[in-house]
């Protein structure tokens, strides 16, 4: 019988600012292998808990494990098995979409010919080929996100939130 691996838990988490419960108690676990979405209303701390679990916010009490790293305390090693899409762009509007994602993968320290591969390789698989050479700015939504998209993946993370 195969064990399915948790590579994201999530037990009693919960984040308040003044009066207001922003995330509630929440318990909840990812198996690898698995797709997940994390759905809910406005205002539910969907949001919140991402940025939580991107370490870029710290939890007022509960728990949060990526691939066995405690949140808080592995935050520097989870960073680097992570990809993050932002709610809003963290991209340059005047630079074009490589000039974008060369900038980002100075940020990991790679080398040229290491972003000349992974860059090849996201280009297919998010389609931006046709507009690599376009300024950000000047790109349609869609295209945007699909920018956005393959600047969280430049780094080859092993999740993408």
């Amino acid at each position: 019988m195969k064990l399915d691996k948790k590579i994201i838990e999530v037990s009693n988490l919960k984040k308040s600012y003044g009066d207001i419960e922003a995330v509630k108690g929440i318990d909840f676990y990812v198996d690898e292998g698995s797709l997940f979405a994390f759905l809910g209303l406005n205002g539910a701390g969907k949001s919140t808990t991402i940025d939580m679990m991107c370490t870029f916010l710290k939890a007022d009490s509960g728990k949060i494990k990526i691939d066995n790293y405690e949140v808080n305390k592995d935050d520097d090693k989870i960073k680097s098995l992570i990809g993050v899409v932002f709610q809003d762009s963290v991209l340059d509007d005047l630079l074009t979409v490589k000039e974008n994602l060369k900038v980002r993968s100075k940020l990991y320290n790679m080398s040229k010919s290491e972003f000349n591969k992974n860059l090849e390789e996201i280009a297919h698989v998010t389609g931006i080929n046709d507009f690599l050479n376009r300024q950000y700015g000047k790109l349609s939504g869609g295209q945007r996100r699909r920018a956005d998209i393959a600047r969280a993946l430049i780094n080859k993370p092993k999740y993408c939130f």
